[in-house]
């Protein structure tokens, strides 16, 4: 048997190399790809134009739009002294947010009274409105604990002593209406940052992994029999199991060597941790490497015409891969019935897998429960290829 794969394999590996379209999809797209992405995707918004309204016209109020603006996640573009335009400037999109100081702003806080400032926010665009709300919720928290803590200390608290004069003197205005007296401590693990590039670039693994798979196998089949190679693999001893091995082998060999550029573009360019085995993530992508290769053969193997194969492939692997397999999008998020049907994407597996080899330090038991699913998946779909390859011209 291997007497007969080994030349079928190396038959498949000579296209391969007479093909620059298939080599540029196996080496050069998946680099294109993973800075395109990379680059391109991003839960991080920084460099909000925003604009104030300064009512109050106090040294505490222009030292709040002072820090505002001097945050990376803001650009403040102008100061106004009434809100007189701020809707026309909403409207015209110089601006992404309003931040309004009332009057008597410092006054209130001075006596530490409960204070209001608007925030008004261009909700065209959700994502940016929601963030950039969080953003300036938590910054001016942070400026009124500062604020706090420089009055305590200007009123004589000894250095020794801060902390526990900040946490008394913050429950003491919590209890007169000013600030909350219990302050959360928020410690977040494995992206201690919240970058988003070390979430999405694991992700982009399985994605480009299972998309290039897909791809170049949906052409290995259709083009013996659009090409009349296929009656010559007929006509002679081979048998289908030896075929789909022998298709399978080159392409393997390209799957990993494109798992191999995607992690080092992942970890040298975008400084994306990885903390697991790397046999471990190996494994892992050489099983879901053959989900991919299965699923793309078997499109081959039915379509038997490489363009039909070839816009199957992409709507089978590409759409699930990146819309329901948990990379862009929580998969809880998601109705229950597509949550059902999530389950048959092998990349949601992988997912799971690969963020958790690269961020928290995944070993073999903490994965085992998704690595025999993928395996059972490739074992389905590549005695589908098996059974479904028939031996005759019909």
């Amino acid at each position: 048997m291997i007497r007969r794969i080994v030349p079928l394999a190396r038959k498949e590996a000579i296209h391969i190399r007479r093909d620059p379209r298939s080599l540029f999809l196996a080496i050069g797209l998946p680099i294109l790809l993973i800075l395109l992405f990379g680059y391109a995707i991003t839960f991080d918004i920084k460099h909000v134009e925003i604009g104030i309204v300064d009512q109050d016209r106090t040294a505490l109020s222009r030292e709040f739009a002072a820090k505002l603006g001097a945050s990376a996640y803001f650009d403040l573009k102008l100061t106004l002294d009434s809100p007189a335009g701020v809707e026309k400037l909403l409207d015209e999109g110089r601006v992404k947010a309003v931040v309004v100081f009332p009057s008597g702003f410092a006054r209130d806080v001075a006596a530490r009274r409960d204070t209001a400032i608007q925030v008004l926010l261009d909700g065209s665009n959700n994502n940016t409105a929601l963030i950039a709300m969080g953003y300036i919720s938590r910054l001016f928290q942070k400026l009124a604990t500062d604020l706090l803590a420089e009055g305590m200390a200007r009123a004589g608290a000894s250095a020794a002593g801060t902390a526990g004069g900040v946490a008394a003197g913050t429950a003491a205005a919590g209890a007169r209406g000013g600030l909350p007296s219990v302050e959360p401590r928020i410690r977040v693990w494995y992206n201690p940052d919240l970058n988003s590039t070390d979430f999405i670039v694991p992700g982009l693994v399985a994605v480009v992994m299972m998309v290039m798979a897909g791809i170049l196998t949906s052409l290995a089949v259709a083009r013996e029999w659009e090409t009349g190679t296929m009656e010559q693999l007929i006509s002679g001893p081979v048998r289908a199991h030896e075929i789909v091995l022998g298709k399978l082998l080159p392409y393997f060999a390209l799957g990993l060597a494109q798992l191999a550029l995607v992690v080092v573009t992942g970890t040298l360019v975008f400084g994306v941790p990885l903390r697991g085995n790397l046999l471990c993530l190996l494994v892992a992508s050489s099983v879901f490497l053959l989900c991919g290769l299965g699923i793309g053969l078997f499109l081959s193997i039915v379509a038997r015409a490489q363009q039909l194969a070839f816009m199957l492939a992409i709507l089978l692997t590409l759409l699930p891969a990146f819309l329901l397999s948990g990379f862009m999008t929580p998969i809880s998020s998601m109705p229950r019935i597509i949550q059902a049907f999530t389950y048959l994407i092998p990349a949601r597996y992988f997912i799971i897998m690969v963020r958790g080899i690269f961020l928290k330090g995944f070993g073999f038991g903490d994965i085992w429960r998704e690595l025999l699913l993928l395996a059972a998946f490739a074992a389905i779909v590549l005695t589908g290829c098996v059974r479904r390859l028939k031996l005759r011209l019909d």
